[in-house]
């Protein structure tokens, strides 16, 4: 199985525990822990809008990178990366704040449910799987996206990010009283 069909996999198997294990009523997804915290339904939203971003940014750039990766492609390259969200709050003592492109807007609730959110989260991480599709593992290895905060990560380490950074959100979603 390829590095980014097995991180693939991984991140649905995930969200599918994290769904199920949760069991939120529709009510409850959109209830506030802390005024200060995303509901869960903001919380799933905000998984949506960076795997949004990450399938525009592969349109643009993995088409320009591609070229160059491929003449690359017999090289070594990386497939694994740390946890950047649990590093950072070890090396800040606090999270890692959201851009403000991956802020959830204010008013969701009043716009979608509970289930439509859901729903745009799995068909965007589709697409974005369709996207990189065609791509071999030791091409994706070497399309390194621009982005210094992740250490400027392959294909496929992005991929395996998403699900870090899925799990790191449902971990902390856990945490808080919603039975």
């Amino acid at each position: 199985m390829r590095g980014i069909d097995k991180h693939f996999q991984s991140l649905e198997e995930e969200r599918a525990y994290f769904y199920q294990d949760m069991g939120i009523s529709p009510e409850e997804a959109w209830r506030k822990p802390r005024p200060e915290k995303w509901s869960v339904g903001e919380t799933v939203y905000h998984l949506y809008l960076l795997a949004r971003l990450l399938r525009m940014a592969s349109s643009i750039y993995i088409p320009i990178a591609y070229p160059v990766a491929y003449l690359k492609r017999k090289k070594a390259y990386i497939s694994t990366i740390q946890d950047i969200y649990k590093n950072y709050r070890l090396d800040n003592g606090k999270p890692m704040p959201a851009p403000s492109v991956l802020v959830p807007p204010s008013g969701l609730a009043e716009k979608y449910n509970f289930t439509e959110i859901q729903n745009l989260l799995d068909v965007e991480t589709g697409r974005l799987k369709r996207k990189l599709a065609h791509i071999p593992d030791d091409i994706a290895g070497h399309i390194r996206f621009p982005d210094p905060i992740a250490n400027y990560p392959n294909v496929i380490q992005s991929v395996q990010l998403l699900g870090i950074h899925e799990k790191h959100h449902f971990t902390i979603v856990k945490g808080y009283e919603y039975r």
